[in-house]
């Protein structure tokens, strides 16, 4: 696994306000926000490095991060500084790691067990989200935590389907925490923080979206990640990129087959060619492809009580809208019960989503 060169910062506590401050205002200076300045940084300390500053340049910063370190207190903000205690470990290995990062919500989360990063397109299919249900009802029985950007489409039913599972969720956002993006998803940003999740930026306060800033928070979804799933993407597109920079840092990097993407969703295609990711062909073999165990299925007669189950004939094939409809459940839940009908041997997929019952 790839890490930061140079020297480190010192690998002390949380210093105390004047240190936070000064990092502050290090960052409202262009010149520092770029990878040269932070070498220096380094190397030399941020106090010599801020002395060198014009003085009404310095001073005009150190107003800035006044008002900001005040609201960041009022809203419970709290800033990690690579090298420093909170800074989340697996970021910390990356050859572009974030110098700082602003955390609303226990910080704990971003180091959760097992965290998976679930990607996709903004504009998700039925299928897609029916897809993302399917693989956490495969993760039931393991502790983990869901990594995501909060966008429309997969990465908001991620958020929601983990949050119905009581699954803890670190939502990674392109601009600071002072809104959500997109407004949308603000009711779905606050259930995270209520459930006990947390939002993750590396961009200060007052800081807006930019086509610029959505691909470099992709690498901070990658990096706190052990794997990343791509369940439903375009090409081109961020998930992509999201995929890309996992294979770059040594994580597990895995697509669902192209069988669960609207047609004309060709990036799923692309990355399993590129062998960037390893093909899922069911959105619930995601546990076992990591080597993780997860409780068993009942396998008695219960089951047979089941209403997909019961909608379903061993010689008669039925499509999934007559399943839906014979089952009278919803099409998610539907979904999610068909996949877990194949898991356990009970369910029988065939071509033009077709489904029966197992005979035995």
């Amino acid at each position: 696994m790839k890490s930061n060169g140079g020297q480190a910062f010192s690998n002390t506590p949380f210093e105390g306000e004047e240190w936070m401050l000064d990092w502050l205002t290090a960052a409202q200076l262009p010149r520092f926000n770029s990878k040269g300045a932070l070498r220096i940084v380094r190397k030399v300390g941020l106090g010599p490095w801020l002395a060198g500053v014009e003085g009404s340049m310095l001073k005009a910063a150190r107003e800035m991060a006044l008002r900001q370190w005040s609201r960041m207190q009022q809203e419970g903000i709290r800033p990690l500084v690579w090298g420093h205690a909170g800074y989340p470990h697996a970021l910390a290995q990356l050859p572009d790691a974030p110098w700082i990062l602003f955390v609303k919500g226990p910080i704990e989360v971003l180091s959760g067990p097992r965290p998976v990063s679930v990607v996709g397109t903004r504009r998700a299919s039925s299928l897609g989200v029916s897809a993302v249900a399917g693989m956490m009802d495969g993760m039931d029985g393991l502790d983990w935590t869901l990594i995501s950007g909060m966008a429309e489409g997969i990465d908001a039913a991620a958020h929601r389907a983990a949050l119905e599972r009581g699954v803890p969720t670190v939502a990674c956002l392109a601009h600071g925490l002072h809104a959500v993006h997109p407004r949308s998803n603000a009711a779905l940003g606050h259930r995270i923080l209520d459930a006990g999740g947390c939002w993750v930026s590396e961009y200060r306060w007052g800081v807006s979206p930019t086509r610029y800033t959505f691909p470099a928070r992709n690498r901070i979804i990658a990096g706190l990640s052990l794997a990343t799933v791509v369940v439903e993407s375009n090409d081109p597109g961020g998930s992509l990129i999201t995929a890309r920079l996992a294979q770059d840092y040594d994580r597990s990097v895995f697509a669902l087959s192209p069988a669960w993407c609207a047609e004309g969703m060709k990036g799923n295609a692309r990355l399993i060619q590129d062998q960037v990711a390893e093909l899922l062909h069911l959105p619930i073999d995601f546990p076992s492809a990591m080597g993780w165990r997860v409780k068993e299925e009942r396998q008695d007669g219960e089951s047979e009580k089941d209403p997909v189950l019961s909608a379903l004939d061993p010689f008669v094939s039925r499509t999934f809208d007559e399943v839906v409809a014979a089952a009278e459940m919803g099409r998610s839940a539907t979904r999610t019960a068909l996949l877990k009908g194949e898991l356990n041997g009970r369910v029988s997929a065939w071509p033009g989503d077709r489904f029966t019952r197992t005979f035995r």
